[in-house]
């Protein structure tokens, strides 16, 4: 048998990878046909609704029975694969799930098509919380279709019987920790999750912004060091050294914060929205009927946010068919689908008005309560590199939280090391 030379055998497996990236890059040619990346979890129903993936398809039929969904299962940790197409501009997905942490990179990158004039209406459905966090300088890069919020639990029943109500400024929830704990030193007064992770980052963000603070300048530079920062930080650290939050709380995870407040050994605590389906069974709940949540208070020169995650759906502006794929974008933004979600998943959609459903808030008790947060809600901080800025912020807030550095000298390395990174 005659051996082929080195150079056939390279020049041969060079062709092979240039016919195998322009198949990537022209898949799918058929203009109706629209193929949608994501994780397994499309497919998934945590109740007895259907999955979302199914009530997609089914307006979509009604909507615009000439296109077929097609639904590529990708990774859970989609991230690689999405930058390795964009890099490449191909066109393998004509509409990807994006998580919130990226939408710094992928709108810098241009890897997301904006969707402001193939959408104009969007606003209309989507609340303007969403279309922000899903947004780069005025530009909409992703349709939300489920995440978080966090904010503020608080028993109505020991605010009753000292005569407070809900607090309106962070002022006023220590002066009501103070009163309660004085005849009630039992009870932790606020709880939050202050070890390294990202649930730490989240708490700053809320104070950061009830101070009067925001992530960046003017220019768009970081802004951690600013005053208002400091002060936001010196209040998460006289949290632990006033007693009002357990000195525990710079050793807890969202998990160890979170399981105090339903065994009623709290006053107020910060937390995920995903707890109020529980806090009324009493199977689960010591404080069933006597709590309410809210957003974070401000006082009077900040306000009040709701730091938010989760995931959007992006068009890839590489796809050959984005007229097709912004029709199944306009469904996916449909009550009908985000209904779905909130069915098939719990909330949280930022679809306008969703909440006040009486099915949605079947599936999801105290599900109206979210309505307030939805209004208020907002990203963690921007970064093209969020993952290496979150673990900046977190050593930083850790070091000033434990008293290993002053809280200004943290607060100046937190801005010379995340300024690095832009």
């Amino acid at each position: 048998m005659k051996i082929k030379s080195p150079l056939f055998i390279g020049m041969f497996l060079v062709l092979i990878s240039l016919f195998a990236f322009a198949g990537g890059r022209g898949q799918q040619t058929d203009p109706n046909t629209i193929t949608l990346g994501y994780n397994p979890f499309l497919s998934d129903s945590f109740t007895d609704a259907p999955p979302p993936i199914d009530v997609i398809r089914q307006v979509l039929s009604q909507r615009y029975p000439e296109i077929t969904l097609e639904y590529l299962t990708m990774p859970q940790d989609m991230l690689d694969q999405l930058v390795i197409w964009m890099t490449s501009q191909d066109a393998t997905v004509d509409i990807f799930g994006i998580d919130t942490p990226w939408v710094t990179q992928f709108a810098r990158a241009r890897w997301a098509a904006p969707l402001n004039d193939v959408l104009p209406d969007l606003d209309n459905r989507i609340a303007a919380a969403g279309l922000e966090t899903f947004g780069h300088d005025g530009s909409w890069i992703g349709v939300p279709f489920w995440g978080t919020l966090a904010g503020l639990y608080y028993r109505t029943d020991l605010l009753e019987e000292y005569g407070f109500s809900a607090p309106t400024t962070i002022t006023e929830m220590v002066q009501i920790i103070e009163t309660i704990r004085a005849d009630r030193p039992e009870l932790s007064g606020l709880l939050w999750p202050g070890a390294r992770g990202d649930s730490l980052v989240m708490f700053y963000s809320t104070l950061l912004h009830s101070f009067g603070g925001t992530y960046t300048d003017s220019s768009g530079a970081f802004a951690f060091d600013s005053p208002q920062s400091i002060r936001a930080v010196q209040f998460m650290r006289d949290t632990i050294t006033q007693s009002w939050s357990p000195r525990e709380v710079q050793n807890w995870e969202r998990r160890e914060s979170r399981q105090r407040f339903p065994a009623g050994e709290a006053i107020f605590s910060w937390d995920n929205h995903d707890i109020i389906v529980s806090l009324d069974n009493p199977d689960r709940s010591e404080v069933v009927g006597n709590w309410d949540f809210i957003p974070f208070p401000a006082e009077p020169e900040g306000r009040s946010v709701s730091i938010t995650g989760g995931f959007a759906f992006a068009m890839n502006p590489y796809s050959r068919k984005q007229e097709n794929a912004a029709r199944v974008l306009e469904v996916i933004s449909s009550r009908e689908v985000q209904k779905g979600f909130a069915l098939a998943w719990g909330p949280v959609q930022h679809y306008i008005g969703l909440y006040d459903d009486p099915v949605v808030q079947e599936y999801n008790p105290n599900s109206e309560k979210l309505a307030a947060l939805v209004e208020v809600a907002m990203s963690r901080p921007p970064s093209p590199n969020y993952a290496e800025l979150s673990a900046i912020l977190q050593e930083e807030l850790n070091a000033a939280l434990t008293g290993t550095r002053p809280v200004a000298d943290a607060m100046r390395n937190m801005q010379r090391r995340a300024s690095a990174l832009q």
